[in-house]
């Protein structure tokens, strides 16, 4: 779903791309904020079973829900599957691994393949949706497109669900401070679980906040300096769709729409694949980060296990601040690119079902458009039934006219352009279209005759033959799936070893809310800036404060690997004392 959400906001309901940016960012935010609420309500009340069960439902009802095209449903639906994917989140992995301990406890090496499975299958899901979504919106529109992920999301809810029997048995533990030495009897939550009651001393609750404190001091800068990474990257799901769209022609293979070439010429690919190209949609771009996940992950695996054998091993903290640099690396990758790109001009878009028509912009408002009116210069659109949406800033028209600069007209009928055959891209240029991109073959032919509303509205275009190839895009996704692998799957192992045996799951709830934070106060405000900035200038500044990001880590690691240090003396000293029997 979220593969294809920005430019929904965009296309369908009318939000600008700074506020776009800003509501992606929000939204992700979100979805790491409610881990911490997930895990609170199945530490302490629902068990992780019955928690996944129980907000799935929600998050299944807001996924039929999110395509109804209603900005406050929309945003609704969007809050339900924030809370249901955040809350989910932690217990999905927090239930595998604790039925692995009880059912086949000791195999520490089986459950590490399970975990590398169900981080692969993630991985794997990602980049089929992120290259399915945007062909089923392109080709069906986008209520089919969300339809297809709520879909999926109800039969793997019913395939959870009927696996009760096979998963760990829970219970749930509650510390209640008074005499050690009382015992209460068990009790029993709302979703039958037993409730275990262990009694501690105030100065035991005092100590267990103390550990929090100190592991919190000895991680906290250094998931500060990771926020960075996680704010750059979670633009990939924003701002690089932006640039991608308005800057990239997206071919990826064959012949581009201004008779260049991309890799292979035109009539290999017709060879290959019946077409003369073949590429992607700006949003279906983010999938090549799943697949290069899938990819690298086994030869990061395998590359730090042969250093280490040759004694070559590449410390936690270092394989951190390599990725930190290669994410500054993936910016100036994309800042040069949008240097390479041309500018952005305000033009208009018809849209109707046949396709969209780029044609020039004249100086008249849109928004002061009613009724009985032509606007446009070149190329003229005249109807008698204009009306302005404000909140899509859209002006639509159910019959009209276009007329072309050398006398041609098209005609507009029930929303549809023209009742038989549509001009070429190249009589179509002739007449005055800036860009002409009408569907064609069996995209044409899937339309469907009912009645419809065509739509005028401005947007940013940049002229095809000024378009950088998206192969930039493609590298820059290269660059920063390894620094994501370097960082992500590090840091997330130092979490986890920094952190006490009691404290696991309070750390992971924290490297998952540094996500959030990234998002909230990072990517919220600075999305913004997307709408008033260059491409080549705004990821250029991106670039500049993941310079600084390096700078800074070299203390903040130095710190961290000392307080680690320290740590490991203190456990192999208390392990020594527990062994020595005339100390204890």
């Amino acid at each position: 779903m979220r593969a294809i959400l920005a430019k929904y906001m965009i296309e369908k309901l009318g939000v600008a791309e700074g506020n776009a940016g800003t509501f992606m960012s929000l939204f992700i935010a979100a979805c790491y904020f409610f881990p911490l609420l997930g895990g609170y309500i199945a530490d302490n009340f629902l068990g992780k079973y019955w928690t996944i069960v129980g907000f799935s439902v929600p998050y299944v009802v807001a996924q039929y829900l999110v395509g109804t095209e209603d900005k406050y449903i929309v945003f609704g639906s969007l809050v339900l599957l924030a809370m249901g994917s955040g809350v989910i989140k932690p217990n999905i992995s927090t239930l595998m691994g604790m039925t692995y301990d009880q059912q086949r406890p000791g195999l520490d090496q089986l459950r590490t393949s399970a975990f590398s499975w169900f981080y692969m299958a993630i991985n794997i899901g990602a980049a089929l949706s992120q290259f399915t979504m945007p062909w089923l919106r392109n080709n069906y529109g986008y209520q089919t497109a969300f339809l297809f992920p709520a879909a999926l999301m109800s039969i793997a809810l019913i395939i959870f669900a009927i696996g009760k029997r096979f998963y760990a048995k829970e219970k749930i533990e509650r510390k209640i401070v008074g005499d050690p030495e009382t015992k209460l009897a068990e009790g029993k939550t709302i979703t039958g679980l037993p409730i275990v009651y262990k009694m501690v001393t105030r100065e035991e609750k005092a100590a267990d906040f103390s550990l929090k404190m100190e592991t919190l001091g000895r991680i906290g800068l250094l998931f500060l300096t990771v926020m960075f990474f996680w704010a750059i990257f979670d633009q990939s799901a924003s701002t690089w769709i932006f640039f991608a769209d308005s800057y990239m022609e997206t071919t990826l293979f064959g012949a581009r729409a201004d008779g260049t070439t991309v890799l292979l010429s035109g009539a290999t690919m017709e060879s290959l694949i019946g077409a003369r190209s073949f590429g992607l949609s700006a949003d279906a771009i983010q999938g090549f980060n799943a697949v290069f996940i899938v990819l690298l992950v086994p030869v990061s695996v395998w590359l730090f296990k042969t250093l280490d054998r040759r004694g070559l091993g590449v410390s936690p903290t270092r394989k951190m601040m390599l990725g930190f640099a290669l994410t500054g690396l993936s910016m100036v990758i994309m800042s040069f690119s949008g240097f390479l790109a041309g500018k952005k001009q305000d033009m208009v878009k018809l849209t109707t079902p046949e396709g969209v028509l780029v044609l020039p912009k004249d100086s008249t408002d849109l928004s002061t458009v009613v009724g009985t009116a032509t606007v446009g210069t070149d190329v003229r659109v005249s109807a008698t039934d204009f009306e302005y949406d404000g909140e899509k800033k859209k002006l639509s028209f159910a019959s009209g006219k276009v007329l072309l600069k050398d006398g041609k007209e098209l005609t507009v009928t029930n929303g549809h352009l023209g009742t038989s055959a549509l001009p070429s891209a190249a009589e179509l240029a002739a007449g005055g279209v800036a860009e002409p991109l009408l569907k064609s073959g069996e995209a044409l032919a899937k339309v469907k005759p009912e009645p419809a509303k065509a739509t005028l509205e401005t947007f940013g275009w940049v002229p095809p033959n000024e378009r950088v190839t998206v192969w930039w895009q493609v590298f820059a996704y290269l660059i920063i799936t390894i620094a994501e692998i370097l960082i992500s799957v590090t840091g997330l192992e130092l979490a986890f070893v920094a952190a006490p045996k009691t404290m696991k799951s309070f750390v992971t709830g924290c490297w998952l809310a540094v996500v959030f934070l990234a998002n909230l106060l990072i990517n919220a405000p600075i999305t913004q800036l997307y709408q008033y900035m260059t491409p080549s200038v705004y990821f250029a500044m991106l670039g500049g404060a993941m310079a600084v990001v390096v700078v800074v880590f070299i203390p903040v690691s130095a710190q961290f690997n000392r307080a680690m240090v320290r740590m490991r003396a203190a456990e192999e000293a208390a392990k020594a004392a527990e062994g020595n029997t005339e100390v204890v």
